[in-house]
């Protein structure tokens, strides 16, 4: 008996030790829970939704708005889709545009109103740089009231074209002439990169402003860029400040070709 007893403390320090064994192996809840969470959350900014615009008739073909966006509410992607044969049947002789209604579930994340195409046969000034056959993509940050408002350059609105946004508003590498270049009716005064960055012209970002506010985005592309279906990527000038804040604003120019369809979109967005 007496040895028996005599094993007892050794027997209860053992049970204690087993005891707080089990107790690590538990697993800590807090932590199970926060992974679960953040593995909830990158799962649904993984999965996302493709919202589409109206389509309009663009060439022999067909165009469309659209937005991918993340079950987070993050946009993705938003851009043009237009069909092969809208690069068809094209008009030679003169400017035609179309306008792309965006759908609200755009407007609600991005700064966009919605999206006007410009396509010039004969390219447009300055000439030299710009002769080729192109389109104007102009995402425009504006209702379509307010851009349809904006007249004609003249020495009256010479004012109005030529007051630029503050500093800080616009990309310090942006440049835009005084006077009356650059300034297009229903559009405002367009603003562009250093020449050496885009000649000999292909694609270019083009930027736009009115009556002291930055109210366009402009992917403008030949004709022969976009037929020889070439993929491209890249990042454009971003100024300081931003007057929507709380939006989503894009930071890259995407160009390609998928699926029997062309796509210009913008991508990389940040909230401001």
């Amino acid at each position: 008996m007496k040895k028996y007893l005599s094993l007892l403390p050794m027997l209860t320090i053992l049970l204690f030790i087993t005891a707080c064994q089990k107790q690590d192996l538990q697993p800590n809840e807090s932590l199970v829970s926060s992974s679960k969470q953040k593995k909830s959350l990158s799962l649904q900014e993984e999965k996302t939704n493709t919202f589409y615009g109206p389509q309009v008739h663009i060439g022999d073909g067909k165009g469309r708005s659209w937005i991918r966006i993340t079950h987070t509410g993050k946009p993705e992607e938003i851009g043009i889709e237009m069909t092969a044969d809208a690069l068809n049947g094209l008009a030679m002789d003169d400017h035609v545009t179309w306008d792309l209604p965006l759908h609200q579930k755009a407007k609600a994340v991005t700064p966009f109103d919605h999206i006007n195409v410009n396509w010039n046969p004969h390219g447009h000034p300055p000439e030299i740089f710009f002769s080729a056959p192109h389109f104007d993509f102009h995402f425009y940050m504006i209702s379509e009231e307010e851009r349809m408002s904006i007249p004609a350059w003249s020495p009256a609105t010479d004012a109005l074209f030529n007051n630029y946004p503050p500093p800080g508003y616009m990309p310090v590498d942006y440049s835009t002439p005084p006077g009356p270049d650059g300034s297009e009716p229903e559009m405002g005064k367009h603003w562009l990169p250093p020449p050496p960055t885009f000649l000999p012209f292909t694609k270019v970002m083009i930027l736009g402003t009115y009556n002291g506010k930055f109210n366009f985005i402009e992917p403008m592309i030949t004709l022969n860029y976009l037929q020889s279906k070439t993929n491209s990527s890249q990042p454009y000038s971003q100024p300081a400040l931003f007057e929507h804040t709380g939006k989503y604003y894009p930071t890259i120019m995407n160009i390609y070709y998928e699926n029997g369809k062309h796509y210009v979109s913008l991508s990389g967005f940040v909230i401001r």
